[in-house]
């Protein structure tokens, strides 16, 4: 009998055993999944890892336009994607947070054999077998507002990190307008030290051969080389600003290499609004905005979180069992409902309501003070965006007239009647009223990237 007793103690217990295993898998298993996938290193995604420029698309062949150029960072930055994955996070906090309405329910089982040793028989050699098999469940029947003070700041926590995904892609679309505009400079400015090349490279053959006719001095000679000298100085400069330019745009992407793509410039935008409308736009969309806000709500539930766990929570607590040294096992069942309160912390708890309530109005004073600094960035950009608008209408005006001057000077070169520094403070005088007509292009540009990264607009 007592073998079939242990028989049937050992099938018990590993059945049993089974099924709660397979019912704690069954309970995570698609978390379980996911988690093991993330594991996996021969398959992370994009924003995760470095993409090769292959994947992304882009060679040596490749024309990369403004629309391309952000549509492939908001897809695989690692900005965005982190930022994408502190939303998962926030998404899981809240359904931890609210799991706190609902019940937990654990299953034990077990099986035991113990000797039965005495005073008088000390070695008996008996031994006895010991079964039990149960559930409890505990619920949370009231606590004053804790657990929905919880639920209420985890959602807004997760509002917060979905606002700051969006601050993260106007963060990444704003460098990208950047990097493109400055690698768009860059390159026309290389185009301006070009042609300043090829001008005073056509200008030292115009002076040797005047000075093989004797029209011209050794001096004037001397002086062409120089200004050529100086002008190829200025083309290194001019293709080390590119290639500084082009290494911060593929950075800008989310790269790690060239891929040797050409840009193709976008174009001349012009961009109206005054500061007053565009503030309260920004007031309204602008990431940081509504993270900030997102984040006074949190602490303002953290408040009242604070408070509530000064009163008693109220807990119904249940229970059924089967237990015995044989088979069948008495069955029970239990039922409690408790409250507990702390009569004394050491005002530890009051303290907690002062530190939450300090909390609050440091939330309210960031928000004010991003608000001032957003109105300060969108006033700046502003102003630069007139000035600039005022240079570009100025430096082409100053181009043409240095272009026509320097025909003009050419011509009396070739007469004799104007002398090769003049000939050069033209040639000068024209490079730099290009150059300036360039960048104060594509400083408008810039500072309308700077507007809409101030107002929010990816």
């Amino acid at each position: 009998m007592t073998t079939v007793n242990q028989s049937q103690g050992r099938t018990w217990a590993v059945i049993a055993t089974a099924a709660l295993l397979v019912i704690g898998a069954g309970t995570g298993c698609a978390s379980v999944r996911r988690a093991r996938e993330a594991q996996k290193t021969d398959q992370i995604p994009a924003g995760q890892r470095t993409l090769t420029a292959a994947e992304i698309g882009l060679s040596s062949n490749s024309i990369l336009t403004l629309d391309d150029a952000l549509r492939i960072a908001l897809a695989y930055h690692p900005a965005v994607a982190q930022a994408s994955q502190n939303v998962a996070i926030a998404v899981a906090q809240v359904r931890e947070a609210r799991s706190g309405y609902g019940p937990t329910v654990n299953a034990n089982a077990s099986y035991g054999r113990a000797s039965s040793n005495t005073k008088d028989a000390p070695d008996s050699g008996k031994s006895s077998d010991s079964y039990r098999a149960g559930l409890e469940l505990d619920l949370l029947v009231y606590d004053f507002g804790k657990t929905p003070a919880a639920v209420r700041q985890a959602i807004d926590r997760r509002v917060a990190a979905e606002s700051s995904l969006r601050a993260a892609r106007n963060d990444v679309a704003y460098n990208v307008r950047s990097a493109f505009f400055n690698l768009g400079k860059a390159q026309e400015l290389l185009q301006v030290a070009e042609e300043a090349v090829r001008q005073y490279e056509a200008h030292l053959e115009q002076v040797k051969a005047f000075s093989d006719l004797g029209r011209l001095t050794r001096y004037d000679v001397t002086k062409s080389e120089v200004d050529l000298g100086n002008a190829r100085l200025n083309l290194i400069v001019a293709r080390a600003d590119g290639g500084t330019a082009r290494a911060a745009l593929n950075r800008a992407l989310g790269l790690a290499e060239e891929p040797g793509y050409q840009i193709r410039g976008a174009a001349f935008e012009e961009y109206a609004g005054q500061a007053e409308d565009l503030m309260a736009v920004a007031r309204q969309q602008h990431p940081d905005m509504i993270t900030l806000k997102a984040e006074e709500r949190v602490a303002s539930s953290a408040v009242d979180a604070a408070i509530a766990d000064l009163y008693p929570s109220l807990n119904l607590s249940a229970g059924y069992s089967a237990a015995g040294a044989v088979f069948p096992l008495i069955r029970n069942w239990s039922a409690t409902l408790q409250s507990a309160v702390q009569l004394f912390g050491g005002s530890a708890k009051t303290a907690k309501i002062d530190e939450a309530a300090a909390q609050l109005r440091i939330a309210r004073s960031r928000m004010a003070d991003r608000e001032q600094q957003l109105y300060l960035d969108l006033n700046t950009a502003l102003s630069q965006r007139d000035s600039a608008r005022q240079r570009v209408e100025l430096t082409a005006l100053t181009s043409r007239s240095a272009a026509e001057t320097l025909d003009l000077i050419q011509e009396r070169y070739r007469r004799g009647k104007a002398s090769a520094v003049e000939l050069t403070d033209a040639q000068v005088a024209l490079t730099g009223a290009k150059a300036d007509e360039v960048k104060a292009r594509f400083e408008y540009q810039a500072a309308v990237a700077q507007i809409k990264h101030a107002i929010g607009e990816e």
